[in-house]
């Protein structure tokens, strides 16, 4: 499944602080946008159709440069969240069937 959210900006707006929490999409369809990555050595200025991939847990700003400046966030969670999570509980198992046996003994 495809998750697609869709956001006004008014260029009064003050910058909106956003978290990324998995790998998301930014594209502008109206307007110009600035974008700020934290951690970034540059700030992005984004026209209509221009669009930036961001990673996750990467904190952004994001404000308008003109009225009614349009973007959108949209995310593929369903195919790279599920096959992450199936890495992960892979390696988990995987260290779980090389690791020794403990079997805990109490002296009285």
């Amino acid at each position: 499944m495809r998750e697609i959210r869709t956001f006004e900006l008014d260029g009064h707006d003050a910058p909106t602080r956003w978290v990324i929490d998995r790998p998301q999409t930014l594209r502008v369809t109206r307007g110009r946008i600035w974008l700020t990555v934290e951690g970034a050595a540059d700030d992005y200025w984004l026209d209509a159709g221009a669009s930036v991939e961001l990673k996750p847990y990467t904190t952004i700003w994001v404000s308008a440069t003109a009225d009614a400046s349009w973007f959108s966030l949209s995310s593929d969670s369903s195919r790279a969240g599920a096959r992450r999570l199936g890495e992960i509980a892979r390696a988990w198992f995987a260290r779980r069937a090389t690791a020794p046996l403990r079997i805990a003994t109490f002296k009285a």
